[in-house]
């Protein structure tokens, strides 16, 4: 009920996408085909869900932030607008039948590939916005302040993976790669610590929110979003660590090994 028009925006467009990925899953249960790849029912999936999952939690987060609502509708319109045109394209460049990053084959895939970039920038502003503004101006229970602080510097970060893997990716295309334009060296899986570090921002303020249902004090509560965002930082750290090293997310040494199992602990 205390939501405003610009979050109530966001949670249609979040449930919108979320939507449209859950579709993409049905069609690749019926029509088949890969599931990896560069054309892929994967992607208009996982990119929509992805997407939709993340626009509804800034949202949510907005609800927190103090802010004029002028300010509020001027970051939720273009991060719900480059959202929805950034799965647009995936989604239709699959439709096509054809690649929808890395694809320079003809000026218009080339033309979407670039538009996509523009979209994602847009994004990568707004959420810039939102986690700088959550450590000058945030409404919330400490528990649930620094679950939401955190997650937003593990989605900035997360965008920083996606920069690296488009950089490695034109960095391939010009020495003749066609495919797997996602792998550092020879086994370095970018898709992980980007993904990983994408959905913290959903992970912890949920266990922040899990511990408002318990009688522990304010304090408790906190430690326990400290130890968990801790952690989850710790497989991020390990993810990255796998990656530039050119090593397979499980090809893992004692001291990594060491690092991933204190971090899941």
């Amino acid at each position: 009920r205390a939501r405003r028009g610009y979050q109530t925006l966001l949670y249609a467009v979040g449930a919108l996408l979320v939507l449209g990925g859950l579709f993409h899953i049905i069609v690749f249960l019926v029509r088949g085909g890969p599931w990896s790849g560069p054309l892929s029912w994967r992607k208009p999936s996982v990119f929509g869900i992805s997407f939709g999952l993340t626009v509804g939690t800034i949202g949510w987060i907005m609800g927190f932030l103090r802010m004029p609502r002028p300010v509020g509708w001027m970051l939720a319109v273009p991060l719900a607008a480059a959202s929805v045109a950034e799965v647009f394209l995936i989604t239709m460049q699959q439709w096509r039948g054809v690649p929808s990053h890395f694809n320079v084959a003809l000026p218009f895939d080339e033309e979407v590939f670039q538009w996509m970039g523009n979209m994602v920038a847009v994004v990568a502003v707004v959420i810039s916005i939102v986690t700088i503004w959550s450590f000058v101006s945030l409404s919330a229970p400490p528990t649930i302040a620094w679950a939401i602080r955190i997650g937003l510097v593990l989605l900035v970060s997360g965008q920083a993976f996606g920069g690296a893997i488009i950089a490695n990716g034109f960095n391939r295309l010009d020495q003749g790669f066609t495919t797997d334009f996602n792998v550092f060296g020879s086994a370095g899986a970018m898709k992980v610590p980007h993904a990983v570090s994408m959905h913290g921002i959903q992970v912890l303020p949920f266990l922040a929110w899990l511990t408002g249902f318990t009688r522990w004090p304010e304090r408790v509560g906190l430690a326990i979003v400290l130890a968990a965002s801790a952690g989850y930082t710790g497989l991020v750290v390990v993810a990255g660590l796998q990656t530039f090293s050119g090593l397979a997310p499980f090809e893992l040494d004692a001291p990594v090994t060491a690092m991933l199992s204190v971090s899941a602990a």
